[in-house]
């Protein structure tokens, strides 16, 4: 397996914290909030409360609670944008169709992992610490918040970077204890395309999709 075991362990550690501040936390209102921030706040806080309901809502089956997860990661994750982050400058030396299987298999591979972390949630919330604009050209605003664990461990910080597309503002990257999902998985994958080029990145996220389908259904 090209991606090494020390990340992919990473990665999962990550992805639950992930998950778990996207689907299982209440956030609480921010007392020091500024002005381009509460938006960025108001549009964390009812992506979490909408992920807190479903899981909540037992009529829900396996494959439905799935399906809504989708929905809800779909509207609060830029996820093209990410694809094509992680890929850095690769993704204009791929021709239109490699693009296209690349955003397919990179979208449902975050997707399918995600959803394998559902059972997880057992009373974690999730406090707003601080919200800050960027003078980056997108004028992206960072969310910084604050895990409250249920085992009495200490909490984990949370870094969410959000940006706004039209109307809408969606989550392009979060940083756990400082380290960045986005960048951290982009040198990962510009490794894998130096030794194995573009269709080697695309057969291997091809495999490990193909793995996640197998043990989770």
């Amino acid at each position: 397996m090209v991606m090494g075991v020390i990340h992919r362990q990473w990665l999962l550690r990550v992805v639950a914290s992930f998950a778990f501040a996207i689907l299982a936390m209440i956030v609480a209102p921010s007392a020091n909030a500024a002005a381009p921030g509460e938006e960025a706040e108001a549009f964390m806080r009812d992506l979490t409360e909408n992920g807190i309901t479903m899981i909540k809502k037992g009529e829900y089956t396996k494959e439905q609670r799935e399906q809504e997860f989708r929905r809800i990661v779909r509207k609060g994750f830029a996820l093209e944008t990410i694809g094509k982050f992680v890929v850095g400058r690769y993704w204009q030396k791929m021709n239109e169709d490699q693009q296209r299987e690349y955003q397919e298999l990179f979208s449902e591979w975050l997707l399918k992992t995600y959803a394998g972390r559902l059972g997880g949630y057992n009373g974690q919330t999730l406090e707003v610490v601080k919200s800050m604009e960027t003078d980056s050209r997108y004028k992206d605003v960072i969310v910084s918040t604050r895990v409250i664990r249920t085992d009495g461990q200490p909490p984990i910080n949370a870094d969410w970077r959000v940006r706004k597309f039209g109307d809408e503002y969606k989550i392009i990257d979060v940083s756990i204890e400082g380290a960045s999902m986005i960048g951290t998985q982009r040198k990962e994958f510009e490794s894998v395309i130096q030794k194995v080029g573009v269709s080697g990145l695309i057969d291997n996220l091809r495999d490990r999709l193909a793995l996640l389908i197998a043990d989770t259904g």
